[in-house]
């Protein structure tokens, strides 16, 4: 299968990493004030202009896969993904061979599932969704469209998550949770009730102590 990506940034950049042991990705593609003066390349492979990537690599020979940040929560990475779709383009998904994908377990197009992700039987993720290394999601879960689940987060089982959230690193939700869509859960935030649309979720940051490192672990050996 001959793959074009949709992307010239970091996520980019991993998701080539990753995708070229067993993808045949021929080259990127942006929006063409994306592409610095003089930049044809990226990765060592060609970076066309998003206007003109159909005539340099037709849609029907070459699907494609977005791979980009959460900017306006997901909202640019469904319009390119729309957009591609407009021009012809069908799309492909990546997903690390790390990943057991139980028989009862629906991945859809255009997701990026990258490695030692646990996804438990039951479970559906609907198109668009990015997720990062080290995640565990439980057994029947609904992951909408266009979500951004970075590592180390953990989702229980029987939980409805919305299309087009956020979840920070390390951040986890409840078993059978419904999570409206568009939330942003910082990292390390515990949800553990039903959320509505386009909420903000945060956790406090760590606090500073007042002693040096050394002299806490000195005085930490006392209640020992």
């Amino acid at each position: 299968m001959q793959v074009v990506i949709y992307g010239n940034g970091s996520m980019a950049r991993v998701l080539f990493s990753y995708a070229r042991r067993s993808m045949a990705v021929c080259g990127f593609t942006v929006d063409d004030v994306c592409i610095a003066d003089n930049s044809a390349t990226f990765c060592g492979l060609p970076l066309v202009p998003f206007s003109v990537v159909q005539e340099v690599f037709d849609p029907t020979a070459f699907k494609m896969i977005i791979a980009m940040g959460f900017i306006d929560m997901n909202d640019l990475r469904v319009s390119k993904y729309l957009e591609a779709k407009e021009k012809g383009y069908l799309f492909t998904r990546y997903i690390h061979d790390s990943v057991l994908i139980h028989d009862d377990v629906s991945i859809d197009e255009n997701c990026v599932i990258l490695d030692h992700v646990s996804i438990h039987p039951g479970c559906k993720i609907g198109p668009g969704t990015f997720i990062t290394s080290n995640v565990t999601i439980g057994h029947d879960c609904i992951i909408g469209a266009s979500n951004w689940i970075n590592s180390g987060v953990s989702i229980a089982g029987a939980c409805h998550i919305g299309p087009g959230c956020f979840f920070g690193v390390n951040s986890s939700v409840g078993h059978g949770v419904h999570v409206g869509a568009r939330n942003f859960v910082a990292a390390n935030t515990l949800l553990i009730k039903r959320t509505d649309d386009d909420e903000v979720y945060l956790s406090e940051p760590g606090q500073l102590f007042r002693l040096k490192s050394k002299a806490f672990l000195n005085f930490s050996r006392m209640f020992h």
